[in-house]
């Protein structure tokens, strides 16, 4: 699956004039996960990520590509959650290097590890830290608990937790996790966020079985504009 390929490019060279803290994924030092989500009541709140209307963002992108996501890593782009001490503008970014998941022959194949990609990002529940994901406009804020502040969590301990849940699916090989806070580029990553919600959404139509004449296809634009989504939906009406 290469259809990411070109945003994770332009992402990775929007991302390039700032140096990032990196974390090497240590899975005996994740968040504790709360197993479902946690309201974290304003009273009880050390701040919000993304709040006050300022600027939030969140998408994932996954490759085939080997080299391109080559380890299991958290990046942070600005302050870690002990330097916070207000809103502050807030871009969570998923890279991930999977295996080859043979679209145009095993398509059930295909259909399901999407599935359970699209799953995790909606389901890691680190304690102390309440998300609120906007599908439709691909916004996440996140309010913090002042428990969690005063036990220590960090980004890097967030990510662990992140990349832990995207290790247990066996399609998944490497897993970046990138934070990117109190920054105007977080603003310029929504047209990108945008373009690969619109690349997820057809590519999950393809496989889920939607109607092939290219003519009257609301998505034809996606098709014509990314590197293979064509020929994965030709071969899906050879099939």
């Amino acid at each position: 699956m290469k259809l990411y390929d070109k945003l994770i490019g332009e992402t990775a060279e929007l991302l390039a004039p700032a140096t990032p803290s990196v974390y090497a994924y240590d899975p005996g030092s994740c968040w504790a996960d709360n197993g479902k989500s946690e309201l974290v009541m304003m009273r009880d709140a050390a701040f919000e990520l993304g709040g006050n209307n300022l600027p939030s963002v969140n998408f994932t992108m996954v490759t085939t590509t080997e080299g391109i996501v080559d380890k299991d890593e958290v990046c942070v782009y600005g302050p870690d959650l002990p330097q916070i001490h207000g809103p502050v503008s807030f871009a969570r970014i998923v890279m991930l290097e999977v295996e080859d998941l043979g679209e145009t022959e095993d398509e059930e194949k295909a259909y399901n590890a999407i599935r359970d990609l699209e799953f995790v990002r909606y389901h890691v529940y680190p304690t102390g830290y309440m998300v609120r994901v906007s599908s439709e406009s691909n916004q996440e804020q996140v309010r913090l608990s002042k428990q969690a502040i005063s036990s220590g969590i960090n980004f890097a301990k967030v990510g662990n937790d992140y990349i832990s849940k995207y290790k247990a699916l066996d399609s998944v090989k490497h897993a970046k996790i990138i934070f990117v806070v109190d920054s105007p580029v977080v603003e310029q990553l929504q047209p990108y966020a945008k373009k690969v919600d619109d690349i997820t959404k057809t590519l999950t139509h393809i496989l889920d079985g939607m109607a092939t004449d290219c003519s009257h296809c609301d998505m034809k634009a996606i098709c014509d504009e990314v590197e293979g989504m064509k020929e994965l939906h030709l071969g899906k009406k050879k099939s």
